[in-house]
């Protein structure tokens, strides 16, 4: 009985030894090469929780003793200076191997990949004499962002990187056009099977929405990122898009829509709040609401007591010694030290902001001083908000854009691109007389493009690319024995409004002066007076 009871005991333990083995192993079976391993390794790999990249580092080499023995920093300090050594050498196929090493050591340092990335596919590209071994390199660097990113899930300055080296290394080097070419045709960085989306300015695009992803939906932090320029990446990816489509010769309705959604992108970029270096929240498109609002505002302040500024104002002036008002009233253009002197103190005597009429307000009516004093906080707020959004749209040139994409899908501007399109290659065909015809068509149809959009600036990037057509129809006019300065060429030229403001070089300042004779204007520069010329002697 007892022998019995004994057997069972065992034969019990043993089938719970079984029972809790059994998850153990499901749980904690380690990966293999062709086997993910069990439940935990899975979320190891899924997480990147865990590193296992040793064995892929050089056996023979010293890192690999450095790094086995606890020895890391010192076995990256090695990695880093024989990747320099490598770089000097121009030996480009161990300088990447080298980068690899490196990054099995240091897979979580973010550096290591925006550094060697940028290394591959620009510092190495560059001394490449073949086309297509510079596109390697571009590549390269590319893919090696790629493997940070898989190491550094979601994180956003990796995910820019990828934006920025997929749009603007490969859409903006001087062999965009053959980059462009071999990226459509490059099966490793376009998995997607859809023609149309294998455009490296989309491919940015979709990079830098993920990275937006990973602020929002993520949690990820900007870090040192300036917000401004970080959130419009999308949008300028999409007009980078639309931009290569008409210069490779796409137009129509297809060039039509890359506008409008880039005008829609550029759009709600414009309506996002982003934090301000103020730490509050701003959107650019509020601009004009905060100037209203600080003027609502003013207006409240104002009635509160009229006519107190030029109260104010006429006190000051009264206390304004006689030099002090000299320099004031003249604002001379090249003041003496004393005259210097005497502007500062007029100009603080002068200075009637609105804490000071506030100020004003609550020292004659004491009664009012609580709510002069609030609303000239809240001015001083609506003012410091609007300023604040005014200059962020300066860096991003929000305005611009906003107009450029809808000048872009005008009919004119569109047909205006395609007949300069058609130009281009007839003239290249060798029919120069039909190929300025087409400019001169093409001219024809930009001025009533810019006529729709006079808020366009003259000057801007738009006038600078319409220069380029202008050069290229200069060119096709030499061939013709013909130039602007002839009377039937000018009388066909529609931009002369346009090549004046945007002649940089003055190198068409002769047939500019002789249009200015035919419309009876002055001269550009010889009539202009020296602002000096004009002081008494």
């Amino acid at each position: 009985m007892n022998s019995n009871s004994s057997a069972f005991r065992k034969i019990v333990y043993l089938l719970i030894l079984m029972m809790i083995a059994a998850p153990i192993v499901w749980l904690g079976r380690p990966s293999s090469p062709g086997d993910q391993g069990g439940v935990l390794a899975k979320e190891r790999t899924d997480a990147r929780l865990g590193q296992a990249d040793l064995g892929a580092i050089d056996p023979a080499s010293e890192t690999i003793r450095l790094a086995t023995l606890g020895l890391r920093g010192i076995a990256v300090t090695l990695l880093w200076q024989h990747a320099n050594d490598m770089k000097k050498k121009e030996d480009w196929t161990k300088f990447q191997s080298t980068l690899e090493q490196l990054a099995r050591l240091q897979p979580y340092f973010i550096k290591v990949w925006q550094y060697q990335a940028w290394n591959l596919s620009y510092n190495v590209s560059v001394e490449l004499d073949n086309v297509r071994d510079r596109f390697y390199y571009v590549k390269q660097g590319i893919q090696y962002l790629l493997e940070g990113v898989g190491y550094n899930r979601d994180h956003p300055r990796l995910l820019d990187d990828l934006g920025w080296f997929t749009g603007n290394k490969v859409g903006r080097a001087d062999e965009h056009e053959i980059y462009r070419k071999l990226y459509k045709l490059d099966e490793e960085l376009n998995p997607d099977d859809n023609p149309a989306l294998r455009d490296n300015w989309l491919a940015s695009k979709r990079w830098y929405e993920q990275a937006i992803a990973s602020i929002d939906e993520k949690g990820q932090s900007l870090s040192t990122m300036n917000p401004t320029t970080f959130f419009d990446s999308p949008a300028r990816s999409q007009i980078s898009h639309a931009e290569a489509l008409e210069e490779e010769g796409t137009f129509g309705e297809t060039a039509k829509r890359a506008w409008r959604e880039g005008a829609r992108l550029w759009k709600e970029y414009g309506d996002r709040e982003m934090k301000s270096t103020d730490d509050f929240m701003i959107r650019l498109t509020d601009e004009t609401k905060w100037k209203l609002e600080a003027a609502r505002l003013r207006n409240q302040l104002d009635e509160l007591s009229p006519g107190v500024e030029q109260k104010m104002k006429d006190d000051a002036q009264a206390q304004l010694t006689p030099e002090q008002r000299r320099v004031w009233e003249a604002s001379p253009i090249n003041p003496t030290a004393d005259e210097q002197k005497w502007q500062q103190e007029a100009t603080a005597m002068m200075d009637f902001s609105v804490p000071k009429i506030a100020a004003r307000i609550a020292k004659e009516q004491p009664e009012k001083a609580a709510l002069a004093q609030s609303l000239a906080t809240r001015i001083e707020d609506a003012n410091r908000r609007a300023n604040l959004i005014a200059s962020n749209r300066d860096v991003a040139n929000y305005e611009y854009w906003r107009i450029r994409c809808d000048l872009e899908q005008s009919p004119e501007s569109l047909k205006a691109r395609e007949l300069a399109h058609q130009a281009a290659l007839t003239f290249k065909d060798g029919d120069p007389k039909k190929a300025a015809e087409l400019y001169e068509q093409c001219f024809v149809e930009w001025g009533k493009a810019l006529d729709q959009f006079p808020e366009m600036p003259k000057d801007s990037t738009t006038g600078g690319d319409l220069m380029e057509f202008v050069d290229a129809y200069a060119k096709v006019l030499e061939q013709l024995d013909q130039s602007l300065e002839d009377d039937d060429v000018a009388e066909r030229f529609a931009l002369w409004e346009l090549l004046e403001i945007n002649d940089q070089t003055r190198k068409y300042d002769a047939a500019i002066e002789k249009q200015h004779a035919r419309e009876g204007k002055i001269k550009r520069d010889d009539t202009l007076i020296d602002p000096t010329d004009a002081l008494p002697k």
